[in-house]
């Protein structure tokens, strides 16, 4: 019987799951027993700390964006929204572009990256 390689699965490209792939992709590199998948929304990783450096014109765009699958060294990654998470069956299923939707990943291990999200207090955008 053959053994399947273990599954480290991530959820979200941005500070904390590039860092987080970045920091397993060094410790596991010539691991071949170990797989990591991330999964992002965004094929891009923006460096926002620099926004205001673009906003007054001090840089261009292009120098505050990184594509993820650049940084990808390791891991296998797929740009697609979650659609499902199932805890108990260790399954998350995924939804979006077009050449990956309706997939479903069995993972071993979940690392949640999702990010955050600004409360206004009821102030309209």
């Amino acid at each position: 019987m053959v053994e399947e390689k273990k599954r480290i699965l991530i959820l979200g490209g941005g500070f904390a799951g590039v860092g987080c792939m970045r920091t397993l992709e060094s410790y596991f590199m010539h691991d071949n027993d170990i797989e990591i998948v991330l999964v992002s929304e965004d094929n891009f990783l923006l460096f926002t700390p620099m926004l205001p450096q673009v906003a007054s014109g001090m840089i261009e765009t292009r120098h505050i964006v990184i594509p993820i699958r650049t940084l990808c060294k390791k891991t296998k990654f797929y740009e697609a929204q979650i659609k499902n998470i199932d805890p108990y069956g260790k399954i998350v299923t995924l939804t979006g572009t077009n050449e990956r939707r309706g997939i479903s990943i069995h993972y071993d291990f979940l690392i949640l990256a999702l990010g955050s999200q600004t409360n206004f207090f009821g102030i309209e955008k």
